[in-house]
């Protein structure tokens, strides 16, 4: 019961992670060997002659905006947690370790990156991709319904995932609920049984 449930929510993270921007075809098919490479699920041409630097290191979300809505944090779970990215040299990304120890073993975690231009990256999943251009020390991805805000971090803000699952009693049915910015619950749906 509770990989179920550690399942669902880990299905709501990563969608949060891939959900900002419609995935495109790329043509391209070159694999990651470092930060200016283009991986295969990259939309964009990379820029090979840009520097990289101001983009390696550790990247955490300090505001995140939905439909014109500033959220705190999506289900509980706070912001920062929720978009951890640290960029390698390489052109991988490693996400939080707190993560990465409840998301179910199938699951496609590989995310990479690369340089557009001089202030702006692409960061690519199977899931989706996204733009951040770099504005006075913080990467930012604006879309039409999303505005996601990064701050450089010497280390992640740390949120127990584990403790997270296990505040739920999974000897009960799951309540579908609707909640607002700050995670306050504004309605429930009907139970829906786990088998």
């Amino acid at each position: 019961m509770k990989k179920l449930l550690v399942f669902l929510t880990a299905c709501i993270v990563i969608c949060a992670f891939g959900s900002c921007s419609e995935k495109e075809e790329s043509s391209v098919s070159e694999t990651a060997t470092n930060g200016n490479s283009v991986p295969e699920i990259a939309t964009q041409e990379y820029d090979k002659s840009i520097d990289t630097t101001a983009f390696i290191g550790k990247w955490e979300c300090t505001k995140f905006v939905k439909g014109g809505e500033e959220y705190t944090n999506v289900n509980g779970i706070p912001i920062y947690a929720l978009f951890q990215y640290d960029l390698l040299e390489d052109g991988k990304i490693n996400l939080a370790d707190s993560l990465m120890e409840v998301a179910p073993p199938e699951t496609d975690m590989t995310y990479l990156w690369g340089t557009i231009s001089e202030n702006q990256i692409e960061i690519a999943s199977s899931d989706g991709n996204m733009i951040f251009t770099m504005d006075n020390g913080q990467l930012i991805s604006n879309t039409s319904d999303e505005e996601i805000y990064l701050d450089k971090v010497d280390e992640f803000q740390d949120f127990d995932f584990k403790a997270y699952y296990e505040q739920f009693s999974l000897n009960y049915s799951l309540v579908p609920v609707e909640t607002d910015a700050d995670g306050n619950v504004v309605s429930e749906g009907e139970p829906i049984p786990i088998k």
